[in-house]
């Protein structure tokens, strides 16, 4: 076996080009099988590889239509692939969520090349890794946070109130009632009284990474 057969096979998944082009040059112990900015493109043609370094965040060019967050993390694994999150990202609630999905790991972009290379070999080997820069998140993601005690229809009304609609409107949306719309945001409230104290829903939903667009959103794609 030749020292190429050897080196860890990674796919780059990441929107900026500097990244796709440039790991192969900064961690030459890897072998980068394929760099795309998007995960459509990474499932169209599946390479070989044994972890999918993968960008959360994959609309920064302003595109739309394209799978990002835990959306794409479940696409990934769905398609038998060990995923790396290699993500600026520090929401501990949005990567909990994206690990829940499906993610091996969480590498900060901001941390080492060195860390990176070993994070790559710790999932490459099927083990789980999380950084020291995100302090805290292993804990969190143990105990699943609060976000996974939050319903889909908890959810639902956390984010219609932080677009401001008034809970008779939800309820006639949702054939439920008031009183029930109500009570649902009651719970929210209650699970995150001491955000709230300080924090409007939409700051609530921002950082649970659930509004339009976010990393938790699951909205189908326009």
């Amino acid at each position: 076996m030749d020292d190429l057969d050897r080196r860890i096979r990674v796919a780059v998944v990441d929107d900026d080009t500097v990244i796709r082009e440039g790991l192969p040059h900064l961690l030459p112990d890897l072998h980068v099988t394929a760099a795309v900015s998007s995960v459509e493109e990474l499932l169209a043609a599946p390479p070989e590889a044994d972890v999918i370094l993968l960008d959360l965040v994959l609309t920064g060019t302003g595109r739309t239509g394209v799978r990002q967050g835990a959306a794409a993390v479940e696409a990934v694994a769905r398609a038998g692939f060990r995923t790396l999150i290699y993500t600026n990202e520090r929401r501990r609630e949005v990567l909990v969520g994206c690990v829940a999905a499906g993610a091996h790991g969480v590498v900060h972009k901001a941390e080492p090349l060195a860390t990176l290379a070993s994070a790559v070999a710790e999932v490459a080997a099927g083990r789980v890794v999380i950084t020291q820069a995100l302090v805290g998140l292993a804990e969190l993601a143990e105990r699943r946070g609060g976000l996974a005690s939050l319903t889909p229809r908890q959810r639902e009304i956390l984010s219609a109130r932080a677009r401001g609609e008034t809970f008779r409107s939800i309820a006639e949306r949702l054939f439920i009632s008031k009183k029930t719309a109500e009570e649902h945001m009651a719970v929210v409230t209650a699970k995150f009284a001491d955000f709230l104290r300080d924090h409007s829903p939409a700051d609530l939903e921002w950082e649970l990474g659930l509004g339009p667009g976010d990393l938790l959103d699951r909205r189908p794609m326009s």
